[in-house]
């Protein structure tokens, strides 16, 4: 691994070393996975709709929150350090991959007629969403030398295979899903940034 590399690495671990983005990215798990989970539980098709206004209000609502809440308690301890966004050629790859795979979803969806996603289509596709988060949470667990990822990808895994072995419906699972990964990244979070607290306590403020 060569020096620029160490230093992209080290960047991207300061981001995630307050535990403040696990929490504002667990809120916003919950607050889109419990209208789902609900809609289920209660068919109330209307709240369905409540995670999709979620994430159009949430995306650019949590970044906001993430950034004061730094400016706020990380930048007052341990000095603020620009975060090294990926070269936009990674941005398109993944944006590509993700309209292919919503495409094919959807084309899926519709040669089976089936558009409550129940029986193992909505099986298979909440296998595949479990198993790719829990990619991502081990994939960042190694590259950050962060182990607490970890436990985010042995959740999300173990959790879509006791939802595939129950029979749970679609809708219903990736609600519980996102629920439950929402709670344990805000309460992993909290732990992190008591921590990161009482290693860095706040810089008096010299008067003359």
């Amino acid at each position: 691994m060569n020096e620029i590399t160490k230093t992209q690495q080290r960047t991207r671990s300061y981001w995630y070393s307050d535990g403040i983005a696990e929490i504002v990215g667990g809120v916003a798990f919950v607050l889109i996975g419990l209208p789902l989970y609900a809609a289920a539980r209660t068919g109330i098709e209307m709240l369905s709709t409540l995670p999709l206004i979620s994430m159009i209000l949430l995306f650019p609502l949590s970044a906001r929150v993430v950034r004061y809440l730094k400016d706020r308690i990380t930048h007052q301890r341990t000095g603020y350090v620009k975060y090294s966004r990926p070269p936009m050629s990674q941005q398109r790859k993944a944006l590509i991959f993700s309209i292919l795979i919503a495409i094919s979803v959807a084309i899926i969806v519709i040669s089976k007629s089936n558009w409550t996603l129940n029986g193992m289509l909505g099986k298979s596709i909440l296998l595949g969403m479990g198993f790719g988060i829990a990619g991502t949470f081990a994939v960042r667990a190694w590259k950050m030398q962060m182990p607490r990822f970890f436990i985010d990808a042995a959740t999300a895994s173990g959790l879509v295979l006791v939802l595939g072995f129950v029979g749970a419906g679609f809708v219903e699972g990736v609600g519980l899903l996102l629920s439950v990964l929402g709670v344990i990244s805000a309460e992993i979070g909290m732990i992190v940034l008591c921590s990161y607290i009482r290693r860095h306590p706040k810089v008096p403020v010299e008067t003359a």
